[in-house]
């Protein structure tokens, strides 16, 4: 069938991106690390309790997971005044940096692999693109999941 294959050859493009782009596949940081530097780059500092919550790990797996990216320079943990146990993270420039670095490296990578195409077909491949989205944002809306 040819959704099958359209969906197959779908799935193995996005693998294709993460494998290639990822910095969990190059080998640079944990999964942990990766979803705790992306987590506070779109929410800003959050508390110790905040990022295990949201990631669904322990309080000590991600104290553990900020120490490293404090001493890689890629975060800050600082108490607070009025609690000593309240400890935030805020990503460091540098993590911020890193952060963008990923998603730049990504967007390269796209181009790369589009530039054999046409301006023709570019064009056609971005409408066809747009009218999925746009149809998986309405289903998101009214609930709709598979």
């Amino acid at each position: 069938m040819t959704t099958d294959r359209l969906v197959d050859d779908m799935l193995a493009l996005y693998h294709l991106i993460r494998r290639t782009s990822h910095p969990i596949h190059r080998g640079e940081m944990t999964p942990e690390q990766y979803w705790l530097l992306r987590l506070l780059c779109r929410r800003g500092a959050l508390s110790i309790g905040e990022l295990a919550e949201v990631l669904g790990v322990t309080g000590s797996s991600v104290t553990i997971a900020c120490k490293r990216l404090e001493k890689a320079g890629l975060v800050t943990r600082e108490r607070q005044c009025d609690d000593e146990r309240m400890v935030r993270v805020a990503l460091t420039d540098e993590g911020n940096a890193r952060v963008e670095s990923w998603q730049q490296q990504r967007r390269e990578l796209l181009a790369h692999l589009l530039a054999p195409l046409g301006q023709h077909e570019q064009d056609a491949l971005h409408q066809l693109l747009e009218r999925v989205l746009e149809t998986a944002d309405a289903s998101q809306e009214v609930g709709i999941t598979r």
